[in-house]
């Protein structure tokens, strides 16, 4: 029997000097499902004269995968319609025209269900 908990996972990368940096996250428990809802990204410090943007795939980063993205991937949020997530796949965001030195936050909420009695 698998327990339902709430997901909240944040990663960061800081930019590099053209402004860009990938990040990743996924289960890595065997058995655990993540059930990501929402994709929120921030981007600190904001710069005044570029906004970078995101995109973000289930997988690598390639047209196959492509999930959605923002042209304002400095401070923005999208709902996820995806199927549950097992240990081994990832989300992958990629920001690219950012502010050179800034760290870029991807955070998933949503569920994750854990089996047996890992809680």
């Amino acid at each position: 029997m698998s327990q339902t908990v709430p997901l909240s996972v944040s990663v960061s990368v800081v930019l590099n000097g053209s402004g860009g940096g990938q990040v990743q996250s996924g289960p890595a428990l065997p058995g655990v499902a993540w059930n990501p809802s929402s994709v929120a990204v921030l981007v600190q410090p904001v710069s005044t004269t570029v906004v970078s943007q995101f995109l973000l795939y289930l997988g690598p980063p390639q047209a196959a995968n492509f999930q959605g993205g923002t042209y304002t991937g400095d401070n923005n949020s999208d709902d996820l319609a995806l199927p549950p997530m097992y240990a081994g796949q990832v989300l992958t965001g990629v920001w690219t025209g950012g502010n050179p030195g800034a760290t870029a936050t991807m955070t998933l909420t949503g569920t994750q269900d854990i089996p047996g009695n890992a809680v």
